[in-house]
C-alpha cells in the first residue's frame, strides 16, 4: 500500500465551512497540508482555524470546492459539463445577458484554434446592401500601391471590400497565423503526466462558461493558497478547452464571463491573464463582433492595457 494514502487516512478529520450557505465538508488534515506551506500554516499554525480544526470558505463556491477535493485525493479532477440550451428562446435569454447581438445563423464565426488555417479566412464584405457592387481601382493604405477591390455603389456607404492590396492583407495574416501557432505550441502550459483530451463543442446551443469557470475558479483558489501543481493543472485544462473551442455567435458571451471573472480575481502579470490575453489576441477580429466584447474592453482597462499590448505586434 502506498505510504502516502496510509498517512492521510490515518490523519485527523479537518471541517470546512464553504460558501454562502456555509455547507460543511469534511477533509483529512494531511490530504490538505501535504498541498503547500500557506495550507500547511493554515491547518498547523496555532490560529483560530488550527485550534477549532474547522476552516470557514465562504468565498469558494461548493462545486469548486469539490474539484478540490477530488485533486487533493486524486490527483485530478472533472470540469463542469456545457449546458445545452435546447430552444432559441434559451439562447437569446443567455446572450442578453452579456448584450451581445444574436445573430439568427449558427455557423460558427470562426474555426477553433487548434484547427485555424489563414487560407479559410476570408474576411466579409459588410456593407448596407441596398445597392449592388462594382470593382474600382483603389490606393492601398499600408504601401500605398494602386490595385482592385469591390465598392458598394450606394452613394452614402461607399465601403470597400479591402482597403489594403493583397500582398500587404497577406503579411497581416501571417502574423496572425504566427501569432496562433505560438498560442497552440505554448510550453508554459506543458500537459501534465496524463494529458487532457476536453470535449469539443459543435453547436451554438452548448453553452461553456460553466466549463471555463470551473478551470478558472480553481485556478484562483490554488493561486490564493500556493498550490502551485493545482494551479498549473487548471491552466493547462483551460488553455487545451481555449484551444478546442469553436467561436459561434451566441457563444462570446461565454468569454467574455472567463476574462470578466478572471480579471477581476487576479494580479498583474498573472499566467490566468497572460493565458486569456493571447487568446483574446488570436481571435479578437471575431470576438469584436459581439457588444459584449466591446462592452467588457470598457469595462476593464487592466485588460484593455494587456491586449493593445499584444496586438502591436500584429502592426506593420
Amino acid at each position: 500500500m502506498d505510504n502516502k494514502y496510509e498517512s492521510i487516512l490515518a490523519s485527523k478529520p479537518f471541517n470546512f465551512v464553504v460558501g454562502p450557505k456555509k455547507k460543511q465538508f469534511t477533509m483529512h488534515e494531511a490530504a490538505i497540508t501535504r498541498l503547500s506551506k500557506t495550507l500547511d500554516k493554515l491547518l498547523n499554525g496555532g490560529m483560530k482555524e488550527s485550534q477549532e480544526h474547522c476552516v470557514c470558505w465562504e468565498d469558494i463556491d461548493e462545486k469548486t470546492f469539490l474539484r478540490f477535493g477530488e485533486w487533493a485525493y486524486t490527483g485530478d479532477y472533472k470540469p463542469e459539463e456545457p449546458e445545452i440550451l435546447l430552444d432559441a428562446s434559451q439562447i437569446a435569454n443567455s446572450t442578453q445577458d452579456t448584450k451581445i447581438a444574436t445573430p439568427s445563423k449558427t455557423e460558427p464565426v470562426a474555426d477553433c484554434l487548434a484547427t485555424f488555417n489563414s487560407t479559410k479566412v476570408k474576411p466579409p464584405f459588410s456593407h448596407c446592401g441596398q445597392n449592388a457592387t462594382s470593382t474600382i481601382n483603389a490606393t492601398c493604405s499600408t504601401c500605398r500601391n494602386s490595385f482592385i477591390t469591390l465598392r458598394c455603389r450606394d452613394s452614402y456607404c461607399s465601403t470597400y471590400q479591402f482597403y489594403q492590396c493583397q500582398k500587404c492583407r497577406g503579411g497581416g495574416m501571417q502574423k496572425r497565423k504566427a501569432m496562433v501557432e505560438k498560442f497552440n505550441n505554448n510550453s508554459a502550459y506543458a500537459p501534465p503526466a496524463t494529458p487532457f483530451v476536453p470535449r469539443k463543442n459543435t453547436e451554438s446551443c452548448e453553452d461553456y462558461s460553466g466549463v471555463f469557470l470551473s478551470h478558472a475558479r480553481l485556478y484562483v483558489l490554488a493561486d490564493k493558497y500556493d498550490i502551485n501543481e493545482l494551479r498549473d493543472l487548471s491552466a493547462h485544462k483551460l488553455w487545451v478547452t481555449l484551444k478546442e473551442f469553436t467561436l459561434y455567435p451566441e457563444r462570446m458571451g461565454d468569454l467574455v464571463g472567463l476574462v470578466r471573472y478572471s480579471f477581476q480575481n487576479t494580479l498583474e502579470n498573472d499566467k490566468l491573464r497572460t493565458l486569456l490575453k493571447d487568446f483574446c489576441a488570436c481571435t479578437v477580429e471575431n470576438l469584436c463582433e459581439g457588444q459584449g466584447f466591446l462592452d467588457m474592453i470598457c469595462e476593464t482597462p487592466e485588460f484593455a492595457c494587456e491586449l493593445i499590448k499584444e496586438m502591436s505586434t500584429r502592426l506593420e
